[in-house]
Parts: C-alpha cells; sequence; structure tokens
C-alpha cells in the first residue's frame, strides 16, 4: 500500500514538474515571426537539418512514424502540431520541452531554426505565412557589420552593429544581440541586450564566470531575429581565475604510467616477477627431466 502511494506522489511530481517545463511560453514568443520569406531554398534547407537532428524522435514528417516515447513526440505535419505559431515553434525549437525535447540554441543558428520551421510548414496546405517582421536593419543587409569591446572606465562589455552600405557607416538600431561564454562542450548563453539609436548595446556579465588560470574569457556576440546572422568575438581577463585540475597530474588508475598509483607498479612488478620466477621453475623441472632421462638411456 505504501509503495503504491508512493509511487502515484512520483507520478503526479513527475507529471507536474513536466508541465511547468512545457506550458509556460512568453507572449511575445508566441508572437514572434520568421526575419525571412519561407522559400523553396529555406524549405530544403530545413529538410536536410530535420533529418540530422529531428527525425530520430519525429519521425519522417507527415507519416506518423515518431518514436515511441513518452510524452509522445508527435508528427509534425498532425493538426496538434501546426496549430501552434511560428513563435511557438521556434521557442520550442530553440530552448527544448520537457525532459525529452532538447535545446538548440547552441547547436543550430536561427537561420537553421527557421529553415526548419519552414520545411515543417510545407506539409500544411492551409498555412500562410504571417508578415516579416525583422528584428533590426541588419536582418536584411550583406553589409552589416559588429565589433565587441570592453570599456575599462565604466567596465561594460559592449557591442556595436552599423552599416555602410550606402557609403556612410550608419548605427543600426533595435538589433537584439545574445552574449555567450564559450565552454568546453558548447556556448553558455549569458545575457542579452538591444542597440540604442547609436547602435551600441551593453551587457552587465556575472561577477562569477569561471575563466582559466589567468582568468581569461571567451565572449562571443550573436544577432537575433536574422537569416543573415552577425557574431563577433572578444577574449577578456573579466572572469574568476581557476587553475583546472588536470587528471594526468594526479595519481590515478587513468594516468600515465609514471603517476599509477605506487601499490599499482609494485603490483604488476611483483605479478611480472611471479610470472618470471614460474616460467624459471618449469624451465628448470623440464632440465632435470631430460638428465633423468639421459641417465636412463
Amino acid at each position: 500500500m505504501r509503495f503504491n502511494i508512493l509511487s502515484a506522489l512520483f507520478v503526479v511530481i513527475f507529471a507536474s514538474n513536466l508541465f511547468a517545463q512545457t506550458a509556460t511560453i512568453p507572449a511575445d514568443a508566441k508572437a514572434r515571426t520568421a526575419p525571412f520569406v519561407f522559400s523553396t531554398e529555406s524549405k530544403d534547407r530545413g529538410d536536410k537539418v530535420y533529418q540530422a537532428n529531428c527525425k530520430s524522435c519525429h519521425g519522417d514528417v507527415g507519416k506518423a512514424n515518431y518514436a515511441k516515447l513518452v510524452p509522445i513526440p508527435k508528427d509534425p505535419a498532425s493538426p496538434e502540431y501546426q496549430k501552434n505559431t511560428d513563435g511557438e515553434m521556434f521557442y520550442i525549437l530553440s530552448n527544448g520541452k520537457g525532459l525529452l525535447m532538447p535545446t538548440f540554441v547552441n547547436t543550430l543558428t536561427e537561420e537553421q531554426r527557421w529553415d526548419v520551421i519552414a520545411y515543417v510548414r510545407s506539409f500544411n496546405k492551409d498555412y500562410t505565412q504571417p508578415p516579416v517582421k525583422a528584428a533590426g536593419e541588419s536582418v536584411k543587409t550583406e553589409t552589416a557589420k559588429m565589433a565587441l569591446g570592453y570599456d575599462l572606465n565604466s567596465k561594460k562589455l559592449w557591442a556595436m552593429v552599423t552599416d555602410s552600405g550606402s557609403g556612410t557607416k550608419k548605427p543600426l538600431s533595435d538589433v537584439t544581440i545574445k552574449l555567450f561564454v564559450k565552454r568546453t562542450f558548447g556556448n553558455l548563453p549569458i545575457t542579452q541586450a538591444v542597440t540604442s539609436n547609436l547602435g551600441v548595446a551593453y551587457f552587465d556579465l556575472p561577477a562569477d564566470i569561471p575563466g582559466d588560470s589567468l582568468g581569461n574569457i571567451l565572449l562571443i556576440a550573436r544577432t537575433t531575429g536574422s537569416n543573415n546572422e552577425l557574431t563577433s568575438s572578444l577574449t577578456e581577463k573579466l572572469g574568476v581565475v581557476t587553475k583546472p585540475k588536470l587528471l594526468l597530474d594526479q595519481r590515478a588508475w587513468w594516468s600515465v604510467n609514471k603517476m599509477a598509483p605506487i601499490w599499482l607498479i609494485l603490483l604488476y612488478l611483483a605479478g611480472i616477477a611471479g610470472i618470471g620466477a614460474t616460467v624459471l621453475y618449469i624451465l628448470l623441472q623440464l632440465r632435470k627431466i631430460k638428465k633423468l632421462n639421459d641417465s636412463k638411456s
């Protein structure tokens, strides 16, 4: 009886936790639209991204051969899936959903995520793409550039977005920029900011970001809402000095021979000596047997 109650309680907690992770999508995220018009080219690109990253769970679009998981991944062509707005699809694709749907914000570019949505929408004959609302002029131009720097006086990290397409450099306002810190297995999102009328965005960095042995961290700024994504990087001593423990610097099973545990080295040598002694003993016995045979003959 007690086991049944505990099991039921676990299921309730698990379900409520799962619901909490999937139920809340911000209103502005739901209303978000693609920064470019879906085309045959974007659909084809999305097809390739889908096959490489989504098919293993969602199966072939339109064939309902998705993986038998709990919760069910759903077929992207199903009415239940297609009723989501483009913004909802983009939010879930970027931030994940529940315990099974991973986040792709650090593994797929923004353009690739929108391309996947273009591909999925191509299976809905009733779909009409909402009007494109770009986050900034940098979305439309190939001549936009972004610079990333650090102001020693104000101790602020800044990013500037400009465009020189008309022959003169002009700042681009209302461009959303996300800031990441390079980690071993990907880019860690830190914060984001929007450029002002001067084309500049300032970032407030946490004070506890681990750096290397000198405190250096690699910062990466990336624009959002763009199929012409701008990226800039900068290395600064803005992190906490961290001296990593190298596994090969300590005596352990997995270390190099000279750093193996002393007792393990002694045990190994004793084993080799034991094997050698055994072989020598067998050879001596064989020699003795041979001598006995020679004496009898």
